[in-house]
């Protein structure tokens, strides 16, 4: 059976917040507002804080996906770097430190749809995202993958549990056509992100 993130209505609200919390932290209150501006969310320019929010509380998924596809729009899909940034910033403000990856690849599925495997090969560790609920109905302009959001993410799960440092390149994208998108872990010692996002 093929998953389809639309198939889950809502999504956790402190998601949502949480992103445009890591929005107005690198772009400054007047980016942050020209995206939800473009993404016509406009009544989301006075947000809270995701403190503020009970995972209990709900939000549409298409409301967030307009977030995710205005993001991509105006900030290009070439900007990886930033993005990646933001998905840092992103799980910062969404959880608490120190929960392992494995705990934490269920609380994204829980949180914002998609189904996340984690696969473990020798010293590496690899999560595939079936459905990805960032890229869904997305092209990559640039013939890249272009989920650096979650990127950012995992980087930072797997910072906060280890307290070491790695970095996290996307092999594979569904908005590449492949079936999944994979994302594989690395110590930063052996693999250098800057040149992997670079243009």
């Amino acid at each position: 059976m093929t998953l389809n993130p639309m198939e889950k209505k809502e999504i956790s609200m402190n998601v949502f917040y949480a992103l445009l919390t890591a929005l107005n932290d690198i772009m400054g209150q007047d980016g942050k507002n020209s995206v939800l501006r473009y993404a016509k969310l406009d009544k989301y320019i006075h947000t809270h804080t995701p403190d503020e929010i009970s995972m209990d509380e709900k939000i549409d998924y298409n409301i967030f996906h307009s977030l995710i596809n205005s993001m991509f729009v105006l900030l290009g899909f070439g900007t990886s770097a930033i993005l990646y940034e933001a998905g840092r910033k992103w799980l910062i403000y969404l959880s608490p430190f120190g929960l392992s990856l494995d705990v934490m690849i269920k609380k994204l599925e829980n949180w914002i749809g998609g189904k996340w495997d984690l696969i473990k090969k020798d010293d590496l560790e690899i999560v595939d995202v079936y459905e990805c609920p960032i890229c869904y109905g997305l092209k990559s302009m640039s013939g890249k993958p272009i989920c650096h959001i979650i990127g950012g993410a995992l980087s930072k799960i797997k910072e906060s549990e280890t307290g070491e440092k790695y970095d996290v390149i996307e092999d594979k994208c569904i908005a590449l056509g492949d079936k999944c998108c994979e994302f594989r872990i690395v110590k930063k010692y052996k693999l250098d992100v800057k040149e992997y996002l670079k243009e």
